[in-house]
C-alpha cells in the first residue's frame, strides 16, 4: 500500500468519524431538548468537529509522514490518481457552494445554508476519497 493510498484511509476514517459525531450531537440536542434542527445550538459541535477532525487528519498525515521519511511518497501514478479524484470531488464541493450561495441571497436560515455546505463538502471529500481508493486498486 503506497503513502498516497494510507493517507487517503486516514482521511476516509476521520472523515466518517468526524461527520457521525456531528450529527449525534445536534440530532441528540435536537431530540432530548425537543427542538427543532434550526434552533439547536449547531455552531459549536461543528466548529468543534472541523477543528478537531482536520487537526487529528494533519497528526496522522505527519505520524505517516514521519515513518516513510527518506522513502519516496509518491509517484506519477498517484498524482494522477489525485487529480482525477480532485476533479471528480471538486464537483460535487462546487455545487454545494454554489446552492450556499444562492441560499445565503435568498436569506435562508444560516442552519441550512451552513448544513449543505458541510453535508456537500462531505459528499465531495467522499466522492474523492472514493475515486482515488478504487483507482488505486483497479488501476486508472
Amino acid at each position: 500500500m503506497t503513502f498516497t493510498e494510507r493517507y487517503t484511509w486516514a482521511g476516509l476514517a476521520l472523515s466518517v468519524v468526524t461527520f457521525v459525531t456531528y450529527w449525534t450531537i445536534v440530532l441528540t440536542r435536537a431530540l432530548t431538548d425537543d427542538r427543532p434542527l434550526v434552533e439547536v445550538a449547531w455552531q459549536g459541535p461543528m466548529l468543534w468537529c472541523l477543528l478537531l477532525g482536520g487537526g487529528l487528519y494533519g497528526a496522522v498525515m505527519l505520524l505517516l509522514w514521519l515513518r516513510v521519511r527518506g522513502e519516496a511518497h509518491t509517484d506519477e501514478r498517484d498524482h494522477e490518481i489525485e487529480r482525477h479524484a480532485s476533479s471528480t470531488g471538486g464537483g460535487i464541493t462546487g455545487l454545494a457552494v454554489l446552492a450556499g450561495l444562492i441560499m445565503l441571497a435568498l436569506d435562508a436560515p444560516q442552519f441550512w445554508t451552513a448544513t449543505v455546505l458541510f453535508v456537500g463538502s462531505f459528499l465531495g471529500s467522499l466522492a474523492s476519497i472514493g475515486v482515488s481508493l478504487a483507482t488505486h486498486r483497479t488501476g486508472l
